[in-house]
């Protein structure tokens, strides 16, 4: 499964710091925004799949976050967004690193859906079928069967922190992309002459 072959940065890094740096590179290609604070909280937290604990979400918000995580990521030759708790990562994400404000937004964004679901189907998003699933989220792409532009918006950051939550997963980072601790490896001894000057360093 090649999902996106441009996030092959080192991200099974061994140092708290590496990982912070790491994650903030990763947060950047996916259009996200972290403080420090946030940096802090998912370095100490990516090292491995989280367990199934609900800090943000009710048990049928966490099933219906799981549920279009894995429409957007799907298993096919290497494991997809639930299979790697990607919903359990969107939970603690959502509960330790953003606002009230945007927690409520995002809140506001599942509601939606299933209110369209309901008004569309006449069930809750998660009674609908995989068929009725897609049928949803491609409205909300477009904007259409009573999404708005808002709720695109709402999609597009849930698709963010999904590729975010998947590929600085162990699985998304060394099954999904081409994973090497050192990219490069290391050369610890040739002639001075083959670079022509020396390394800066940054402290």
């Amino acid at each position: 499964m090649q999902h996106n072959n441009n996030f092959a940065d080192a991200l099974k890094v061994e140092s708290e710091s590496s990982r912070r740096a790491a994650l903030k590179q990763m947060a950047l290609l996916f259009g996200l925004s972290l403080s420090a604070q946030s940096l802090d909280v998912l370095a100490a937290t990516v090292k491995a799949t989280m367990p199934l604990t609900t800090k943000f979400f009710t048990p049928g918000q966490l099933q219906m976050t799981g549920v279009i995580a894995d429409l957007i990521l799907p298993t096919t030759d290497t494991p997809g967004a639930i299979a790697v708790n990607v919903h359990g990562f969107l939970d603690n994400y959502l509960a330790e690193c953003v606002s009230k404000y945007d927690q409520e937004k995002f809140l506001n964004g599942l509601k939606k859906i299933n209110s369209i679901a309901d008004s569309k189907f006449h069930k809750p998003f998660l009674s609908c079928t995989q068929k009725q699933h897609i049928q949803l989220l491609t409205a909300i792409e477009k904007s259409d069967s009573g999404f708005t532009p808002d709720d695109k918006n709402f999609f597009t950051q849930f698709k963010s922190l999904t590729l975010f939550g998947y590929y600085t997963s162990e699985v998304g980072a060394t099954q999904e992309l081409a994973y090497l601790a050192i990219p490069g490896g290391y050369q610890g001894n040739f002639p001075f002459s083959n670079i022509g000057k020396a390394w800066a360093l940054n402290w």
